[in-house]
Parts: structure tokens; sequence; C-alpha cells
């Protein structure tokens, strides 16, 4: 069962690692997000700051094989799809800049990894309680 704990927070420190990359003026990310206001860029920087690292501290509590390990991190599969899935829908954040082939594809490829971790993780936990 040890094995799969930590493929389980290997899959999670791969989905940071891909939402990561995606920082704005990084290697994949070129939009111009200036018109965001203040408020709502710095909050969307401490929503996505705040996913990440707890992104890391489930990867430990994977690891740790944490009671609650499972559930937090079906929480955060379930906010890495919404956040890839209004930016490919063009809700949020909204930019002058059109998103480029090579961010919308790694987008869809990070939604698919985000669904792949809640999937892996759901079937981890009924193992774990069944």
């Amino acid at each position: 069962m040890q094995d799969i704990m930590i493929m389980a927070s290997l899959l999670v420190f791969l989905n940071v690692t891909l939402l990561a990359i995606l920082v704005p003026g990084g290697p994949i990310e070129n939009r111009d997000f200036s018109g965001l206001k203040g408020g709502v860029f710095w909050g969307f920087n401490l929503f996505l700051i705040t996913l990440g690292i707890t992104s890391f501290i489930a990867c430990y509590l994977l690891l740790i094989s944490h009671p609650y390990a499972i559930f937090i991190t079906q929480i955060i599969a379930v906010l890495y799809f919404v956040v890839y899935i209004i930016d490919l829908a063009g809700i949020f954040p909204k930019s002058p800049t059109k998103m480029s082939k090579s961010l919308m594809l790694s987008e869809i490829i990070n939604t698919s990894m985000a669904v792949f971790l809640f999937l892996f993780v759901t079937v981890v936990g009924h193992g774990v309680s069944g």
C-alpha cells in the first residue's frame, strides 16, 4: 500500500509542477494581465500560491498515510481542474492577449492530470477504507 501512496504523492507533485511552469512571464504563459485590478490579481495569485503550498503538504500527508490525505488531495485535484477549466473557457483571468497554442495544450494536459489525480486517489481511498 505504501507504494501506491508514494505514487499518489508523486502525482500531486507532478500537478503542482505543471501549475508552476505556467507562471506569467515564464516559459509558456505570455498573456498580459495588467488589466486585472490589484485586489483581483493578488487574490488570484494568493489562491494559486496557497494551492501550491497545500499541494506540497498533501504530498507529505500521502507519504505518511495521514487519515485525511486522500480527502485533501481530492479537494486539491478539483481546485486544479476548476483553475484550468475557467481559464480554458475564457472566464477568468481575462487578458487582451490570446492564449497561445502551447499554453492551451499545457492547460488541456494539466486538466487531464487533475482528473487523473482525482480518480487515482479516489480509487486508493476506496482501497484503504474498503
